[in-house]
Order: C-alpha cells, then sequence, then structure tokens
C-alpha cells in the first residue's frame, strides 16, 4: 500500500451574527471541500495547513491550538493509497478569497447551518461540526454584525 498525506484548515469568519465556512472546489473534482495540499519536504503539518491555504486562497490563516482532526481514505483507480489528511481551525476576518486559478474553480462561505450536502466524504462533514464547536467554545457565538 502507497501513502499520502495532505493538511489544511477549516476556516470561519464571523458575519451577520453566524459563523461561515470557507469552501472550495477543486478543478478535478465536482465537490465541496477545505483548502488542503500535500506536505512538502521539511514541513510540519502547521506549515503545510497554513501555506497550503494561502496558496488556494489568498488568505493568511493563524491556527487556532488545540483542534486537529485526521480524515483517512483511499484513493486511486485501485484504491491502493492511503490518503491521511490533517485539519486545523483557523478564524479570519477576511471575506476577500483569491482562490488560485490552476486548482480552484469556485469558492463559497457557507453559513455555519447551510453546510452542503455535495461535500467530498462525510467525514468532511463531521469535521466541520468538531471544528465548529471548537471556535464556538473558544470564542463565543458570532453575535457581531460583522467582524
Amino acid at each position: 500500500m502507497k501513502y499520502e498525506k495532505s493538511c489544511g484548515t477549516v476556516i470561519f469568519r464571523k458575519t451577520r451574527g453566524k459563523y461561515a465556512v470557507l469552501l472550495i472546489k477543486n478543478r478535478y473534482a465536482d465537490f465541496w471541500s477545505f483548502p488542503k495540499g500535500h506536505v512538502e519536504a521539511g514541513e510540519n503539518e502547521y506549515q503545510t495547513a497554513i501555506r497550503e491555504t494561502k496558496e488556494e486562497t489568498g488568505i493568511d490563516v493563524k491556527i487556532e491550538n488545540g483542534f486537529r482532526m485526521e480524515s483517512v481514505y483511499l484513493i486511486g483507480k485501485r484504491k491502493n493509497t492511503e490518503k491521511r489528511v490533517v485539519y486545523f481551525a483557523a478564524l479570519t476576518t477576511r471575506a476577500y478569497v483569491e482562490p488560485q486559478p490552476k486548482e480552484i474553480s469556485a469558492f463559497h462561505w457557507f453559513f455555519e447551518d447551510e453546510f452542503p450536502e455535495d461535500c467530498s466524504f462525510e467525514n468532511d462533514r463531521v469535521i466541520f461540526k468538531e471544528a465548529l464547536k471548537f471556535i464556538k467554545e473558544r470564542f463565543g457565538e458570532a453575535t457581531e454584525k460583522r467582524i
């Protein structure tokens, strides 16, 4: 069996009294997911997540310590590669997204109660719920009109 590792972020921002989460669509797959990418030589998980988020969205993030979840699944034509993706939670005040045109076909800020049905994996829904719970415990409800 082969192995691959990626890291990414579940990015939230406060707007209109709710939290919104940023999801992207990759040009090669028609489903919503979180920004993520492959670990490069010499990088740790945090560095990879921060770099990949910046490359794919144009957003500089600060990872909130205390949240780390993994998603593990098989990929490839023969399902002979185990893919492990590590996600961290982040909070931003930036609404403007600069998607990487080579890789990203769409992006959208989804309100916390509007997480899309066509996300890549059911585990993404679990990761979203746990990350949202973590952010609310750390920062409280998103009661401000705009931040």
